[in-house]
């Protein structure tokens, strides 16, 4: 039986399909190299860049730095109120200056993932104004255009209010939009023969 979906951690005493493991970075990197190789057929043969273990040697250096000093100079995590709230209680183990940041193990057993992209939400797109209207690139409402949801940029901006959040902004906005449609002008159409020359 599947975990949760979306969570590549499983649960304590349980195997995940998704989760790789070694004893060493080394043979970490061999794990990776044979999963990817597995699914080259539908990855289009995606395969670790020749410096990955090297890379990778780099990158948990400079995160368990960003772990001991409390400051995540690439990514500020910990440093947003949702993100210490979703981060929950501090671990009774770590008494470093960020609650969500701790080193990694210099020694294994070593895990990973293969994480892929994918789409729930666009969370971008065209602007839209009070009214619910495509905006141009100089601002300026494009005649007739409406958009409303995912399609169009968030009123959330860069922030995240929560799964199933956005029913209330589709159901709000699509009235809103629905109200400045039917308060437009209506345009007369020209029958086909009109237009004949």
């Amino acid at each position: 039986m599947d975990h949760q979906a979306g969570n590549l951690i499983p649960p304590l005493g349980a195997d995940s399909k998704y989760v790789l493991s070694a004893d060493t970075l080394e043979g970490l990197a061999e794990a990776l190299k044979d999963r990817l190789s597995s699914l080259s057929l539908a990855s289009g043969g995606v395969e670790l860049a020749p410096g990955f273990l090297t890379n990778l040697r780099a990158t948990i250096e400079r995160f368990n730095g960003f772990a001991r000093s409390g400051v995540d100079e690439d990514f500020h995590r910990g440093e947003s109120a949702i993100e210490l709230f979703m981060h929950g209680e501090r671990a009774a183990d770590n008494d470093l200056p960020n609650p969500t940041l701790y080193p990694l193990a210099t020694e294994g057993p070593c895990y990973a993932a293969i994480l892929a992209p994918g789409a729930i939400d666009t969370k971008g797109g065209p602007k839209v104004n009070e009214h619910l209207q495509i905006l141009d690139g100089n601002d300026a409402p494009v005649p007739g255009l409406y958009g409303v949801g995912n399609c169009v940029a968030s009123p959330a901006g860069q922030a995240y209010w929560s799964g199933g959040s956005t029913w209330g902004p589709y159901i709000t906005f699509g009235y809103v939009a629905a109200r400045a449609i039917v308060a437009e002008p209506v345009k007369e159409i020209a029958s086909a023969g009109a237009l004949a020359v």
